[in-house]
């Protein structure tokens, strides 16, 4: 039995298969018609262009410019084609051309429609353009050099330590905008930044908050700020006395004491830096006890936590 035999027995067989056939064919009819109507009408279309500007380099806009036209065209259905399977070239804007003179780049919706023309088909008619006109502050000043300050929060986990100071990839921005706004300007400020329970080194960009009316250059910046794990120390050092006046010296007992404390993972093997320290002048002379006072003398920054073994030691006085 042919195939085609085999296909009509299976439809007279099945009441079902032969209704969803007929719909299918009602469609692709229905489709058809559509598409000769449509092709051979006139149809509107909404068409994003992209815009730039081409700019000498030493000026800089102070507005936002926007990304995309939306360009409303109207034209045969079946040249539409070519929009839907081709990209629409960019719309470049020459500078030079719409400069008023007084600082503005202007461009009004007769002209956008004008220069958008020759990137559409030669029959498309151009119906609206939104936004409709462009119109952009600029400047061709030179910038302004100001410092850039951070704002910046880093908190370490609590068995971890910021080991030195915050880097930035640069400490200044210029700054473009025009002679009155720049007057103001002494400084720029990054958006704030939080960082809590780190356990390890810093480093990410971080963005400068925009300005009204001006321009900032570079926009980012590169930070890092070192962290490094806290490691648990000990160590004997010397007891040092202080402000003993000349003639007199004091012997201790203990002569040094032995101090803990947690130092980042980097400083393990460094001297300890720590000095333990009794000062004569706190000496009560009239009492009978024979004891001092050990206090924390100089303790490097990075040193955390530091204690002694003894908080106080016995002494004797000589005098020569």
């Amino acid at each position: 039995m042919r195939l085609w035999d085999k296909i009509r027995e299976r439809i007279d067989e099945s009441p079902r298969l032969r209704s969803i056939l007929l719909y299918l064919g009602f469609v692709i009819i229905s489709a058809v018609f559509w598409g000769f109507l449509t092709f051979n009408s006139d149809v509107k279309l909404d068409i994003e262009v992209p815009v730039k500007i081409s700019m000498p380099n030493n000026v800089h806009l102070l507005s936002k410019v926007p990304d995309t036209l939306t360009v409303t065209v109207t034209d045969h259905g079946y040249r539409f084609f070519s929009y839907l399977f081709h990209k629409t070239p960019t719309l470049t804007l020459r500078f030079t051309d719409y400069n008023d003179g007084n600082g503005y780049f202007k461009v009004d919706q007769s002209h956008l429609k004008k220069a958008i023309a020759p990137l559409l088909n030669k029959h498309a008619n151009i119906v609206s353009v939104l936004p409709e006109s462009i119109n952009i502050r600029f400047t061709d000043l030179p910038g302004k050099k100001v410092p850039v300050r951070t704002d910046i929060v880093v908190e370490p986990r609590e068995d971890y330590t910021q080991f030195g100071a915050l880097i930035q990839s640069q400490d200044s921005v210029l700054v473009f905008s025009d002679a009155k706004t720049l007057n103001e300007i002494n400084e720029v400020y990054t958006y704030h930044v939080e960082e809590l329970e780190l356990t390890d080194t810093l480093r990410r960009k971080v963005t400068i908050a925009p300005i009204n009316g001006a321009v900032v250059e570079p926009r980012v910046i590169d930070i890092m700020v070192p962290v490094e794990k806290l490691k648990p120390q000990s160590r004997t050092v010397k007891i040092v006395v202080r402000n003993a006046p000349a003639g007199v010296k004091m012997l201790l007992f203990p002569s040094d004491v032995e101090v803990t404390y947690r130092s980042p993972a980097s400083k393990v093997k460094d001297e300890a830096g720590i000095t333990a320290v009794v000062d004569f002048n706190s000496l009560d002379l009239s009492s009978t006890s024979n004891k001092v006072k050990v206090m924390i003398g100089e303790v490097p920054a990075a040193y955390q936590d530091v204690k002694f073994s003894h908080d106080s030691v016995e002494y004797i006085i000589e005098k020569h």
